[in-house]
């Protein structure tokens, strides 16, 4: 696997330019073109921000719903993410939205690029037991895939490329001792990776929760846990805004930001089921099938141990140049 960062310096450069071209103000309060404002209903700091589809975005959802964030003064407009990895950071940098969900390796990926991207809050962790990781590799019932001793030559379906997927098949390559090129990943949305899967289209497939227990339930088998085989407990998401944003909320905006997903974390630790019970609601997801999911692990706040060690491995397989400053990114820790 190769560096990204010669594919990304032309859309840094794009981006850039478009930035520019649209103007703007560091200054914090008034309404712009990406919804943040200084004084939304009842006072509250208006912040739009697009979030990975699933338990991801019912985790923002959650948050929004028990008030925790209004609690802290913003009303918090989240959507999902139709796209994933770094395909919606150009949309970001340009002001589309205030704050987004993403995978660490598509943060650290777009920063290496010089994109001006900050990590504010903490997104998923994965749980400290195997059996808890709410990802997982699937295959078909009657595959001959049996474990990650099998994957030689195979293609991955994969919801994205260059993002936490990269780091999932380079760690599993590098621990089963195989050639750079012997896992091809297909990228593909999460859904129709349950039914390539089955039609033989890909041999395996990468998927997260709820579609990981949706896949078993259709008779798909689990051959491999990616986050928890690179680290348990390990941290893969992150929130993050550019500086741009953050100069123009201003600090104490994102501070009350990041205690609304530190306590919307605590709140569905403190009480996992309450959290089970609303999936249905949040998602539209069959209650039973809220029942059976892994649930991501959320901790609120950044660990710097993961962050660090995903840069590493980044390094290691050749998707960042070299580590970044992980004291002027991370604001949060």
């Amino acid at each position: 696997m190769k560096s990204s960062r010669a594919a990304w310096a032309l859309v840094t450069a794009a981006v850039l330019m478009t930035t520019a071209a649209c103007g703007g103000s560091d200054e914090g309060g008034s309404s712009d073109a990406s919804g943040a404002t200084g004084g939304g209903d009842g006072g509250l700091t208006t912040l739009t921000m697009a979030e990975t589809p699933g338990s991801p975005f019912a985790f923002v959802s959650y948050g929004v719903q028990r008030g925790h964030f209004e609690d802290e003064g913003i009303d918090l407009q989240a959507r999902v993410n139709p796209g994933g990895g770094t395909s919606t950071v150009p949309a970001l940098v340009q002001g589309d939205m205030d704050v987004l969900g993403l995978d660490l390796v598509s943060t650290l990926t777009s920063i290496g690029a010089d994109l001006p991207i900050r990590m504010v809050a903490a997104g998923s962790a994965t749980s400290e037991e195997a059996d808890g990781d709410f990802a997982a590799v699937l295959v078909r019932a009657d595959s001959p895939i049996q474990g990650p001793e099998d994957f030689d030559g195979i293609r991955m379906g994969v919801n994205a490329l260059r993002n936490v997927n990269d780091l999932a098949i380079g760690s599993i390559l590098e621990q089963q001792g195989l050639a750079p090129d012997a896992i091809s990943p297909v990228e593909l949305p999460f859904p129709d990776i349950l039914a390539a899967i089955d039609r033989g289209d890909v041999d395996a497939g990468i998927v997260i929760e709820p579609f990981a227990t949706i896949g078993q339930n259709q008779g798909l088998r689990v051959v491999a846990r990616p986050w928890h085989a690179i680290e348990p407990g390990m941290q893969i998401g992150t929130m993050v805004m550019t500086e741009q944003t953050v100069a123009r909320v201003g600090d104490d905006v994102v501070a009350a930001f990041s205690r609304a997903v530190q306590a919307t974390a605590d709140d569905i630790r403190e009480d996992p089921d309450a959290f089970r019970a609303a999936l249905p609601e949040l998602t539209e997801l069959d209650p039973a099938l809220a029942e059976q999911i892994n649930l991501i692990q959320w901790r609120g706040q950044n660990d710097r141990e993961s962050i660090e060690l995903t840069g590493e491995l980044m390094t290691r397989y050749g998707l960042l140049d070299a580590e970044i400053d992980y004291d002027e990114v991370i604001l949060d820790d």
